[in-house]
């Protein structure tokens, strides 16, 4: 499993990182519309649809999406207001799902429908946002601070919580997490921030509060999918990444702070 872990990290990580930062539009929208197509098929199959109908599915979302997301790129404003609605209902209800995380574990098929569409309209809404960073000036740029921003979070998350972890964050949820953890994450992020308004026109006191928000809200993403999986009686989204399990669990916390993060340096 580490072997296959190790592989899998040496030939995407940098593959996802250089089509980041020089990879043209194309090539991003791309890299984007796989990340979408695998993330909405696994969670449509978490939530009990067929093989086939969830492919086509997340086909059809992806391209609604692409679609959506070049409306925006060509339309100045072209609605940019429902994202932020859209985002607000779908995070919302996620939240609130979090809270009484007993919803849904007896999935009934108005349950599972329900999962299924909450979790389609994130992924979707990923995609918008992520495309949308990437045209923005020196969007590249910006699109490798969001990725670093999850790094950086995560790897202070593991570090303090490993170190420091009594307190459980949502042991019904996910049990390995820890206030420590999301304490130490958000240290680690608030230098990463200090850094980024070194570089980037972005004034520190405008990055020491959008950069640890969205690492904080990364969390709730990585909440959501670990209670969709639990819910669903599995511990990966899929095998489509040897050792790192599926898409979901790579991306999860991506997935919920991309849009945010759009919303909070662009559009806000």
């Amino acid at each position: 499993m580490l072997k296959q872990r190790i592989i899998t990290a040496l030939l995407l990580g940098p593959l996802v990182l250089a089509i980041v930062i020089w990879g043209d539009k194309k090539w991003f929208m791309a890299l984007t519309a796989v990340i979408q197509v695998a993330s909405v098929y696994e969670w449509l199959k978490m939530n009990r649809l067929p093989f086939m109908a969830s492919i086509v599915l997340a086909v059809i979302v992806t391209a609604g999406s692409c679609y959506f997301a070049h409306l925006m790129m060509v339309t100045p404003g072209f609605a940019q207001h429902y994202v932020l609605i859209a985002f607000g209902l779908v995070w919302v209800v996620a939240l609130l799902w979090l809270w009484q995380f007993k919803l849904g574990h007896e999935n009934r098929k108005a349950q599972l429908f329900l999962k299924a569409i909450l979790g389609t309209e994130a992924i979707a809404l990923f995609a918008i946002a992520f495309l949308m960073i990437r045209v923005e000036d020196q969007g590249q740029w910006w699109a490798l601070i969001l990725l670093l921003t999850i790094w950086v979070a995560d790897v202070g998350a593991y570090f303090s919580g490993k170190t420091f972890g009594k307190n459980k964050l949502a042991i019904n949820i996910s049990p390995g997490k820890t206030w420590e953890g999301v304490i130490g994450a958000q240290l680690f992020v608030i230098g990463f921030a200090l850094m980024v308004s070194h570089y980037m026109p972005i004034d520190w006191q405008t990055s020491l509060w959008v950069f640890p928000l969205v690492a904080l809200f990364s969390v709730v993403g990585d909440l959501a999918a670990s209670l969709g999986k639990r819910q669903a009686g599995i511990k990966d989204s899929s095998n489509l990444l040897p050792g790192h399990g599926g898409f979901i669990d790579r991306f999860d916390s991506l997935i919920a702070a991309a849009p945010l993060y759009y919303m909070l340096l662009f559009v806000l």
